[in-house]
């Protein structure tokens, strides 16, 4: 059942050469771009600027 979540993964890391069924076609282009949506708006949350905390040097 993970197999082509797996295979997606390892095509946008670099490990596969042949894309999945679901980023090659006619339409790849949006889940390519709906990963860098999602890393966009985490490092978006988890940056500093953004984030309520408080950080103290010592």
């Amino acid at each position: 059942m993970l197999d082509p979540l797996r295979a997606g993964i390892e095509y946008l890391c670099g490990e596969r050469d042949d894309a999945p069924p679901l980023l090659a076609g006619r339409f790849a282009w949006i889940p390519r771009y709906a990963v860098w949506v999602v890393a966009i708006l985490l490092i978006y949350a988890f940056s500093g600027q953004s984030s309520k905390f408080i950080y103290i040097d010592f």
